[in-house]
């Protein structure tokens, strides 16, 4: 079987490739509370976001477990192939979440260099060549968190 035709089964409406929801078979639902989704090797994957288990949504479909699968259960080969993908997705998850702790942590620094020049700049009044120089170093400091805070605020999303 395959999560079209489960989903086809159970008159569920399509919410994006590969996706629908549906009502639950597994107890008395009156919205769709049922995802349907295509998994690694076309596996079907099911979940009620009411708390139905597997099983029981099975049971009430008249389904088994094997039937969640698209032929047959695959080869070591591509179990292995499967395992690697999902690590190197893991990998990649991680790489990118600290990539936007440390742009944020680079946003904070920035922010507190600039204060500390400002407060500085207010501090060294009387020295003009020394407040000329500080002014600069501010406003440099300032372009720069400008210029990676559209960077920041993408990628904190």
């Amino acid at each position: 079987m395959t999560a079209a035709a489960l989903a086809d089964m159970l008159r569920a409406r399509r919410t994006g490739a590969g996706k629908w929801m549906a009502r639950c078979p597994a107890h008395e639902d009156h919205s769709a509370s049922l995802s349907i989704g295509v998994g690694e090797g076309g596996r079907i994957l099911v979940y009620c976001f009411a708390g139905c288990a597997l099983g029981a949504v099975l049971e009430a479909t008249g389904l088994g477990m094997k039937d969640l699968f698209d032929g047959p259960p695959p080869s070591p080969e591509q179990a292995c192939n499967f395992a690697r993908e999902r690590g190197q997705r893991a990998i990649e998850a991680t790489a990118f979440r600290l990539e936007r702790i440390q742009l944020a942590d680079l946003y904070r620094r920035l922010w507190k260099a600039s204060d500390a020049l400002g407060e500085r700049l207010a501090h060294e009044a009387d020295d003009a060549h020394g407040m000329e120089l500080l002014a600069q170093l501010f406003h440099r400091s300032v372009e720069q968190l400008r210029s990676i805070e559209p960077i920041l605020s993408e990628g904190l999303r």
